[in-house]
């Protein structure tokens, strides 16, 4: 075990192939995660903040649901998922088309993904809702605008705006959590970077491709989302930044 670096176990053809490989594992791991823990973390958040005495139980439970898996570490949640529901025999006989198509590790891990960063964003999406005042819909129904109409058009671009930017850090971070799920035994990336440094040594080469790896998607990430909401900006929120930009005579000498 020599004190040089080589970076051919990684650059080379069979460290390439078994990063690649985790990589798009990976992958697979942070897109489900994403899609999932937002539609299940939208669903609490609704019904974290209905008023409605009948669905009091409903909202109750939400309140509990999300308080638990926040409280909670990660590992907890994976350690749950794989040893705990995915070892009860009635789940096993559930879930075997899923578990036939991704492998149960897998499917363990994105359920604890979705489990643990859907309470999160329940959060974020239940503040961004009750930040925007109940008088702006009160304001658009009496104009004549039916709830579901006034919701979509006067309620929700807000709501995407504020909740957006917090949002995008759970994406990026629901990519930071996958490395986790590698004590299950799922080949992600990190788990291929381990495979390749107990078999060469060559830690700092291995893992130094493997953080530049991460770097690269999260800052992706970030930058598509910081386009989506440039994007969003110019179409709900007024007039384009460059026109906001003009001085003030220049928009005063057309008038």
């Amino acid at each position: 075990m020599g004190g040089d670096i080589d970076w051919s176990v990684v650059l080379g053809p069979e460290g390439r192939a078994l990063l690649l490989s985790g990589l798009s594992v990976t992958l697979q791991l942070t897109v489900l995660g994403i899609v999932l823990s937002s539609l299940v973390g939208t669903a609490i958040a609704l019904a974290r903040v209905t008023t409605s005495p009948r669905l009091a139980p409903l909202r109750w439970l939400a309140i509990a649901v999300t308080e638990a898996c926040r409280n909670v570490p990660f590992l907890i949640h994976i350690s749950l998922w794989n040893f705990g529901v995915f070892g009860l025999p009635w789940v096993l006989t559930i879930t075997e088309p899923l578990r036939d198509l991704m492998g149960t590790q897998f499917l363990a891990g994105l359920c604890a993904l979705v489990s643990y960063r859907s309470a999160y964003m329940a959060e974020i999406v239940r503040s961004g809702w009750q930040s925007v005042s109940r008088g702006q819909l009160e304001a658009a129904r009496s104009s004549g605008l039916s709830y579901r109409t006034a919701t979509r058009y006067v309620i929700l671009p807000q709501v995407v705006r504020i909740i957006l930017p917090p949002l995008g850090n759970q994406y990026v971070t629901v990519t930071k959590n996958t490395a986790l799920v590698l004590v299950i035994g799922v080949p992600d990336l990190v788990y291929q970077a381990y495979q390749i440094q107990s078999a060469t040594f060559q830690f700092f080469a291995v893992f130094g491709v493997t953080m530049a790896i991460f770097s690269a998607v999260c800052l992706a990430e970030g930058a598509l989302l910081n386009y989506l909401a440039r994007r969003l900006d110019r179409r709900w929120g007024g007039q384009p930044a460059r026109a906001r930009r003009k001085p003030l005579a220049t928009t005063s000498a057309g008038v």
